[in-house]
């Protein structure tokens, strides 16, 4: 209970915050809106540059970002060898407060620079019960400044468990759309069907009646 007491203390500051995201996640279905937003959010609110990557069969790749970078980054797949996809592939979320804990991963972007904060991006899937992994949400502050705080790190992680209901639903919502495509295919060239065959029989009807 005193920890649950602690964490809503640490996170009332982002309430406001907090809530307009919720209320952007119940309505949109634009998933790259939805990200985008988000990010802008918490990048206004840390004063740090955010990214969001998102794995698309077997790679990570770069799909929205806030903050200015040197290099080309739209579309970029993640280095196997990163820190990005350990966080990804275990699920728990990192804060690196000391540049040592990254050291022995390869970098994916050819400038420098500094990861603050990994945290993964997941969905319970609501047919299969099963988590649906997505992809990484990354702070970063280019080539300086300090760590991201607890209090930070745990709005962070808020943010993420929004970004990944809000991937969930948009996979939902294709796969209902995709459902009534392929219904409305369905009944069409049922329809189609029945029109051939009562043409048909019409027909045979019209000879039939000329004997």
């Amino acid at each position: 209970m005193d920890d649950f007491k602690e964490k809503s203390v640490n996170l009332s500051r982002y309430g406001e915050d907090l809530l307009e995201i919720a209320r952007l996640v119940s309505w949109c279905t634009d998933k790259d809106y939805l990200f985008q937003t988000c990010l802008e959010h918490l990048s206004r609110r840390l004063g740090q540059r955010a990214r969001c990557v998102l794995l698309e069969g077997d790679e990570l790749k770069m799909h929205c970002w806030v903050g200015k970078y040197d290099c080309p980054i739209d579309r970029v797949p993640v280095c196997r060898e990163s820190i990005v996809w350990k966080v990804v592939e275990n699920g728990r979320p990192i804060n690196i407060r000391d540049a040592r804990e990254a050291e022995g991963y390869k970098h994916t972007l050819l400038e420098e620079v500094k990861i603050k904060a990994i945290i993964p991006l997941w969905y319970i899937d609501p047919l299969t019960q099963e988590e649906k992994k997505v992809g990484a949400l990354i702070v970063d502050c280019g080539k300086g400044g300090g760590p991201v705080s607890d209090e930070d790190f745990e709005y962070l992680k808020v943010v993420g468990e929004l970004i990944g209901a809000a991937a969930g639903k948009a996979y939902l919502v294709n796969q209902l759309i995709e459902f009534y495509r392929r219904r409305e295919a369905i009944l069409k060239e049922t329809a189609h069907n029945f029109r051939n065959r009562i043409a048909a029989l019409g027909g045979l009807a019209t000879r039939l009646a000329r004997q």
